[in-house]
């Protein structure tokens, strides 16, 4: 029997590093493959928001380019949960979002978050599309935790880092997409109390993408990823070119015909 969605496209976190998954979509427009539903956490959920609510590739570069997640972030008392609150992100991100409920988006999107009250991961997929993936994007000690009908979330990232198994039975094809690598830090790292929140928080999160992966049918892996802050948008323009040079080469030794999808390449 056949299932609901041909095409399910799973975005990894992985801050500015997300900018990869905008490569990825550049090749599979100039193929012809367009997502049937997309799921994403932290940056990815980012990407994922934008992108089903019709933005142009080229717009949310510039989004990235032009913003951090750092922007509109306003620093508090630790005693809220986190170093910085995220009240100007959201109104940012609500300024380039034309829906703002899931329902309005021109394609299906599933968003997760860590919730911490009970420690399980919990999906988003319809009611309020921004507190979702403010939410899913809020990474533990340095923002604030979300607070969502009573519960309180941060960066799904913490159970679920490639949100690939909540697409698996709906779709024909699961293509993953993991843009956060572990890679050396550079010597002169500084010993900060951000840089050293961002690393742990980076290596934890690796950990649970094995099993996700499983569920994939392709993985688009930036295995030659830099090592790229968390917030550095400076290097955006090359992030966004490895990701579109990773994907073409895993789409040319792809099956597609497999998929009942024509050759591509």
């Amino acid at each position: 029997m056949a299932k609901k969605y041909k095409i399910g496209l799973a975005l990894s976190g992985g801050g500015m590093r997300g900018v990869a998954h905008l490569g990825v979509l550049r090749v599979m427009e100039e193929l012809g493959l367009h997502p049937d539903i997309i799921s994403g956490v932290s940056s990815g959920a980012i990407v994922g928001s934008l992108y089903a609510d019709g933005q142009s590739i080229d717009q949310i570069k510039d989004f990235f380019l032009h913003a951090s997640i750092l922007k509109g972030v306003t620093l508090n008392m630790p005693k809220h949960g986190g170093l910085a609150n995220t009240k100007g992100y959201k109104k940012y991100l609500e300024t380039h979002l034309r829906a703002k409920t899931f329902e309005e988006l021109r394609i299906p999107l599933i968003v997760n978050a860590a919730e911490i009250i009970y420690g399980q991961n919990e999906y988003f997929s319809s009611g309020n599309l921004v507190d979702a993936v403010v939410a899913s994007a809020s990474v533990p000690i340095l923002f604030n935790p979300k607070r969502i009908d009573g519960k309180l979330y941060v960066d799904g990232g913490i159970f679920c880092n490639l949100p690939a198994e909540i697409l698996r039975d709906d779709c024909e094809l699961v293509i993953g997409v993991h843009v956060n690598p572990i890679v050396p830090l550079p010597k002169n790292t500084s010993p900060g109390l951000k840089n050293v929140a961002e690393r742990v928080f980076h290596l934890a999160v690796n950990g649970n993408t094995i099993h996700e992966k499983s569920f994939c049918d392709l993985v688009i892996d930036m295995t030659k990823n830099k090592s790229v802050g968390m917030f550095e948008n400076s290097k955006a323009e090359e992030i966004y070119k490895m990701g579109y040079d990773t994907a073409l080469k895993a789409f040319e030794e792809f099956d597609f015909e497999k998929y009942g999808l024509p050759k591509l390449l």
